[in-house]
């Protein structure tokens, strides 16, 4: 009776050992895997932003009727895109914005600042992961103001 009773407490014993160190090894893990995933989205937005703000620029002073199509990448976790434009201001504030929600819970806006007026409204399907054609294009409004108008389809 006193050997069965050993071999059951033994095999507590290292069930428990092992869940020891099972389960603090497994949350490292996971935590580690979703930070990088994390990491590489942002990283992925930070390519996209920078590309549409250069080409904007690019185009811009290449003037109107100039355009340019990106073929870029939108990885999941954008919330939403805006342009901020104050082009009375001194100086002028043009700004392509991501609402970016990652892995970790928290929010977060990435900033892309642009030296030439842009202006672009989104809808919520041009934030959804995948594929996206992002068309570039200078124009001139009704006051003869160039601007460069981004649209992504």
């Amino acid at each position: 009776m006193q050997k069965r009773g050993q071999a059951v407490m033994e095999y507590v014993l290292v069930t428990a050992l092992f869940l020891l160190v099972f389960v603090p090894t497994t949350y490292i893990f996971l935590s580690q895997i979703s930070k990088s995933s994390d990491e590489l989205s942002k990283s992925k937005l930070t390519k996209l932003g920078t590309s549409v703000v250069n080409t904007a620029e690019e185009i811009f002073y290449q003037g109107p009727p100039s355009s340019i199509t990106l073929r870029e990448d939108m990885p999941s976790g954008v919330q939403s895109m805006y342009i901020v434009s104050d082009w009375n201001r001194i100086p002028p504030v043009n700004q392509l914005i991501f609402n970016y929600s990652g892995g970790t819970g928290g929010s977060e806006l990435l900033v892309f600042t642009s030296r030439v007026n842009i202006n672009g409204s989104f809808s919520d399907v041009a934030v959804t992961a995948g594929q996206k054609n992002i068309e570039v294009t200078a124009s001139r409004n009704a006051s003869g103001v160039a601007f460069v108008r981004v649209e992504v389809r």
